[in-house]
């Protein structure tokens, strides 16, 4: 956080918590299909979910 408040141009992001890098890392190199059905499992999401329009 310190990093960001003394930033002469503070990033838009940044990697925040233990598997954030991990996370990165994975999102660049796997494709897209591929890392949200990793995502959906990781968070319990079932397959054919589909948002509500508020």
């Amino acid at each position: 956080m310190g990093t960001a408040v003394r930033a002469r141009r503070p990033k838009t992001r940044y990697a925040v918590g233990f598997g954030a890098k991990p996370m990165i890392f994975l999102h660049k190199t796997l494709p897209n299909r591929t890392f949200d059905a990793f995502m959906r499992r990781a968070t319990g999401v079932p397959a054919n979910y589909v948002p509500a329009n508020n």
